[in-house]
């Protein structure tokens, strides 16, 4: 899970296949080797990339939160071929 401003934004999920979803999983196992395995350091650095507050953990873990028992709508962001190669090469030019 990739929170944006602490909150549940994106779903990330790494099939065998790494190829699959447009080459992205393939791409940040790539990035992943080249800067010691640190996913979070990646996801935090490609979100500051992208003026972005990107973190894998939530700042929310074991604290009362008003209404959380009531069901929520999480809106996932369905990224287009186009859109992750821009963000690729924004990431790679930073």
């Amino acid at each position: 899970m990739i929170y944006e401003n602490d909150i549940p934004k994106y779903y990330l999920s790494f099939s065998d296949d790494l190829k699959t979803a447009y080459g992205i999983g393939n791409w940040i196992m790539i990035d992943l080797e080249k800067n010691g395995q640190k996913l979070r350091d990646v996801i935090v650095t490609l979100g500051k990339s992208l003026d972005k507050e990107w973190d894998i953990f939530s700042s929310n873990v074991g604290k009362q939160i008003d209404g959380s028992w009531k069901s929520e709508k999480i809106e996932l962001t369905l990224l287009t071929d186009k859109e992750i190669e821009k963000i690729k090469t924004h990431y790679n030019n930073v």
